[in-house]
């Protein structure tokens, strides 16, 4: 094979997506009990705008989240569990979570 272009493995290909996944929603098994984590690789200049985030699957259930004026907006569909942000939101930035049964 002699492809006119490079591509990445579909091993390393999947590593990068699940990697992106991940910095939008992630399950932190190291705290306590398990712990949504929400836009762990958002960069702090993206605040600034509205961002909104759907289909995500965690080993907790389906997360949908969207951002919007400074407050932040998650539906859990899965099992009750405590949501923190990642490190580019604000101490105090107001959250709401919504637990609903898994579909």
């Amino acid at each position: 094979m002699n492809p006119p272009h490079v591509t990445p493995h579909y091993w390393t290909g999947a590593e990068m997506l699940l990697l992106q996944l991940d910095m939008l929603a992630f399950v932190d098994p190291s705290a306590s009990e398990p712990t949504l984590v929400i836009g762990a690789g958002i960069p702090p200049d993206w605040l600034g705008r509205r961002m909104s985030v759907s289909g995500i699957s965690t080993r907790l259930g389906g997360v949908d989240w969207h951002w919007q004026a400074g407050t932040m907006h998650v539906t859990v569909r899965g099992e009750r569990c405590p949501v923190r942000f990642g490190p580019a939101f604000p101490a105090g930035t107001p959250l709401h979570v919504e637990h609903l049964p898994p579909r």
